[in-house]
């Protein structure tokens, strides 16, 4: 049998007039092959059908067809496993390649945006993240409208922490939005009604109450309700946490308070097509005014004075001022400072420490100043304060002086 590139040789020396003869020394061929080509009018090889080979997921294919019409996302992977244990011997890329041919197509699912009228709303929450100094949280708080962002990081997520946050970031704002969004934080909600609405507690209903704003919260395993502050702790995480790192609480601070005014709210945002800040301005006109007196919380704890005339809050010490009568300290802690009480008296107030292990020491609290600052390394900031730092055994000021 010649080839298809030996016929088409045959038939150009044919056409050039050359015996078959001649052909046939030239090809290597019998005379009588030249002659039976062409008395059977063949110009070109001609080859039967290959043989159909069974396929090894035949038997396989009604199940699997079965499993997908009422499975739907059932993966190749998944359903290699359950025909293996049938006996499959089969590859898993013929497996795959069956799939795809069956799998019912699954339409695009269209979510609807919920667009709000500037000034009505803004969303908050916390997000956690893990740092050289401890666990730390951000809180969030995003205008839903211009999507203007403030983010500030603590130590704690108590309720505290949730209403200093709002209030610094209704300052940064310019205004207060007439609702706000949360999710089913405790700090802000204390339970759930048999409806599944959220009840809130009285500290926050308090502090909306002299903010002017309607809290509401997102139902429970719903995220996409708060979508805008939900992309907004993806966008902290990945464009500013990760590949950063800080030496501490202020630091901290101190790098998203810039990344917030260089980056996050000066580009141009992905969803409206226009910067954050810019849009601020139109917002700001339909934002409510903050109210001139400051907001003073309920909250209140008792503490004992330590040994040293300090009391504890928040993993910070603050001081007392000496001759105090034994008894329990009261605290009464507001969004900017905190206030110390005995037997309802007002005794001493501090401005709130962030962070953990700080100390403040009020100077009208030691009567000799000097000779306790002795005891301490200490620096002072110049205006009205001293934040003691780490205590040091004095056997190790003996070693230095020898």
């Amino acid at each position: 049998m010649l080839s298809k590139e030996e016929l088409i040789v045959l038939n150009h020396y044919l056409q050039e007039g050359l015996s078959k003869s001649a052909i046939a020394r030239k090809l290597g061929i019998n005379r009588r092959t030249i002659h039976r080509y062409l008395k059977g009018g063949k110009t070109e090889p001609r080859y039967g059908p290959r043989p159909i080979r069974p396929s090894l997921l035949g038997p396989y294919k009604d199940y699997l067809r079965g499993r997908l019409e009422v499975y739907p996302e059932l993966s190749a992977v998944r359903l290699l496993v359950e025909i293996t244990a049938m006996g499959y011997k089969g590859k898993y890329s013929t497996l795959k390649d069956h799939v795809r041919s069956l799998r019912p197509e699954i339409p695009l699912p269209i979510e609807l945006r919920f667009e709000v009228n500037p000034g009505h709303q803004a969303q908050a929450d916390f997000a956690t993240f893990k740092t050289a100094f401890g666990t730390v949280h951000a809180l969030l708080v995003v205008l839903s409208w211009s999507r203007y962002l403030w983010v500030r990081f603590y130590c704690h997520e108590d309720q505290l922490t949730v209403l200093t946050g709002l209030h610094r970031a209704f300052l940064a704002f310019g205004g207060v939005p007439r609702t706000l969004l949360f999710d089913r934080m405790k700090t802000a909600v204390a339970k759930s009604g048999a409806d599944g609405r959220a009840i809130f507690n009285e500290e926050m209903l308090r502090f909306a109450a002299h903010y002017g704003f309607h809290p509401t919260a997102c139902r429970p395993h719903r995220p996409k309700t708060k979508g805008r502050v939900e992309r907004a702790v993806s966008y902290l995480r990945h464009n500013f946490f990760y590949g950063r790192s800080f030496r501490d609480m202020e630091a901290l601070n101190n790098q998203v308070e810039k990344w917030l005014t260089e980056t996050a709210n000066t580009r141009i945002h992905g969803t409206t097509g226009e910067i954050p800040r810019e849009r601020l301005v139109q917002e700001k006109n339909h934002l409510l005014s903050i109210p001139e007196e400051a907001y003073v919380p309920m909250i209140s704890l008792g503490r004992k004075v330590s040994r040293d005339g300090y009391i504890s809050y928040n993993g910070n010490d603050y001081s007392v001022p000496e001759g105090l009568s034994k008894g329990e300290i009261e605290i009464r802690a507001t969004v900017e400072e905190v206030r110390l009480y005995q037997k309802d008296k007002l005794i001493a107030s501090h401005p709130v420490l962030e962070g953990r292990g700080e100390r403040r020491l009020a100077p009208e609290h030691r009567r000799n100043l000097k000779l306790h600052l002795r005891r301490y390394d200490i620096f002072s900031d110049g205006i009205n304060e001293f934040i003691e730092v780490q205590r040091r055994p004095l056997e190790i000021y003996e070693e230095v002086l020898r």
